[in-house]
């Protein structure tokens, strides 16, 4: 038996197909820009090659958008179903309201849990996320817009700095507005990271997501990066199912 993990993104669609042992068979990622379920019409025949036996989705583009997702899925005639944050799952209970935890937070958290440990997941992605887990319990965490989000809420919010290019590498001081504006907003992500180290100093860190590689030389502490969590978390919330029905 295969199954196909799909993670619809804020900009990119990823899928595995991955066998009963969980091993991947099959993979890729593609820029959706903002047109998903335009993207899986034109993707259909590359699914119905590998032909699964189960779907599993990750969306957090609204029922609205997952409503037409759910219109081409049909098409592929094999069962599926969306995910859901649940805040009392057998691997990982939380106090945070469900109806306010994204999913995609809920499946990375869900992709590296182990329940013997404390750990601090930090998703780096259109929006940085900080989610801290304690031995299978999640606390709670933090929200930054991204990098790239907040360059250009900068640009629009001020009339003195205009559009400029430039490059993420540094948290030294800029000597010039385009080195000041991305030293500082890096400033702001890895000072806030660091901050949580340094609060919660026995707590594993894992990064994922785009941007984790940009942080990762200017954190205090090591850290694990590990990319596609919420494609294994997919893999673990719907492990001890029985899929056998559709759900859109």
């Amino acid at each position: 038996m295969t199954k196909l993990w799909l993670d619809l993104g804020n900009t990119r669609l990823k899928y595995w197909l991955t066998d009963d042992s969980g091993q991947v068979l099959d993979h890729a990622a593609e820029q959706h820009l903002q047109a998903p379920a335009e993207l899986l019409k034109g993707l259909t025949f590359r699914l119905e090659r590998l032909n699964p036996d189960f779907i599993g989705v990750s969306s957090v583009l609204g029922q609205a958008v997952n409503n037409h997702v759910a219109e081409s899925l049909e098409r592929l005639q094999k069962p599926f179903e969306f995910a859901q944050v649940h805040a009392k799952h057998a691997l990982m209970s939380s106090d945070y309201n469900p109806a306010q935890l994204g999913v995609d937070r809920w499946l990375q958290m869900l992709g590296i849990i182990e329940p013997s440990k404390k750990q601090c997941v930090i998703g780096c992605g259109t929006a940085v996320t900080i989610d801290l887990v304690d031995q299978g319990h999640h606390l709670g965490g933090y929200i930054f817009p991204s990098i790239y989000l907040q360059r250009e809420s900068l640009f629009s919010g001020t009339r003195q700095i205009s559009i400029i290019d430039g490059t993420f590498d540094s948290i030294d001081s800029g000597t010039n507005t385009q080195d000041a504006v991305h030293h500082g907003i890096m400033l702001s992500i890895v000072g806030a990271i660091n901050e949580t180290i340094h609060r919660y100093p026995q707590f594993e860190i894992t990064m994922t997501g785009g941007d984790a590689h940009t942080f990762e030389p200017h954190l205090s502490a090591s850290v694990e990066i590990r990319q596609d969590l919420v494609l294994a978390g997919l893999q673990r919330f719907f492990a001890p199912k029985n899929n056998t029905k559709n759900q859109n």
